[in-house]
């Protein structure tokens, strides 16, 4: 299991905190992302339980947990593609809770998928300029008719989108097939569709999943790069730990649907909880 790749102690320490203290009498900026009591059932089986999450402008979460725990149902119920069955998701104080999933991004969400959903035979241009038109649909007169106006903006997606691909290092592969692409290939394709959105907040779900070691290090260089460029929020799903925690300067684990710790690298690493479900240290101890 890839859990077993983290470096723990010998001894665990104390439970962590449960997120950053604010200094006495200090107000805190309004999130960017308020998630409360989020919960999903499937069919009896409940996925999240009561999850909860603030998350602010430009900060990096890592989501973490096995297989099964609801790291994706998380992501899927934030970018409107589950409707959840409890709980309320705010963005810069807007209700998304029942949202469809196509008006998410005009407000500021991007996702990347597990599983890669890109537009096979379309070039990595032309997916990245489909999210482009998204974010700013061109008027039928224009389109239909090819006035100059919409000849002039085709164009202006096309530059933009050619810069999209050269940040994220794949410029060269733009007018090539998306299916033809390799699949680390593909993965760049796909995040640079979803920065073409301009979000606030990326959900970037398993994006190192499949890729070598030096293809993960490489791509995790790239993001960390376009977040300190960008400043966008970013929260990412992953079971690759060296990655998550060399990225994610604060974590949650999920581990059956709940949020069973949060804090930073170190403090899950020392967490009793985490070394309790994930290796079932404590169990066989015997301690509690």
């Amino acid at each position: 299991m890839e859990f077993a790749r983290i470096t723990l102690p010998r001894e665990a320490s104390g439970p962590v905190r449960e997120g950053p203290a604010s200094p006495s009498g200090a107000s805190s900026p309004a999130p960017l992302l308020d998630v409360e009591g989020l919960t999903k059932r499937f069919q009896g089986v409940v996925a999240l339980r009561d999850y909860r999450l603030v998350l602010h402008e430009g900060e990096i979460l890592g989501v973490i947990g096995p297989n099964g725990a609801g790291k994706t149902t998380l992501i899927n119920l934030l970018s409107g593609f589950l409707r959840p069955d409890g709980g309320r998701i705010r963005f810069r104080g807007q209700d998304l809770t029942r949202l469809p999933a196509h008006r998410i991004p005009a407000l500021g969400i991007a996702r990347t998928f597990q599983n890669i959903r890109l537009f096979p035979s379309l070039t990595a241009l032309e997916n990245v300029m489909v999210a482009m038109a998204v974010r700013d649909p061109p008027d039928v007169p224009s389109t239909v008719l090819g006035f100059g106006p919409w000849q002039r903006k085709i164009r202006r997606m096309q530059d933009e989108a050619m810069a999209l691909l050269e940040q994220i290092g794949i410029a060269h592969l733009a007018h090539r097939l998306a299916g033809t692409l390799a699949y680390g290939d593909q993965r760049r394709v796909e995040i640079a569709r979803a920065l073409a959105l301009a979000p606030s907040l990326l959900l970037l779900d398993e994006p190192t999943a499949g890729l070598h070691l030096e293809e993960s290090e490489a791509l995790i260089e790239q993001l960390s790069r376009l977040h300190r460029e960008r400043r966008m929020a970013i929260l990412m799903v992953a079971h690759d730990m060296p990655v998550v925690m060399r990225f994610c300067p604060r974590l949650h684990v999920l581990n059956s649907g709940i949020l069973l710790a949060e804090g930073t690298p170190e403090e899950i690493r020392n967490n009793p909880l985490v070394l309790e479900a994930f290796l079932g240290r404590l169990g066989r101890s015997g301690t509690a």
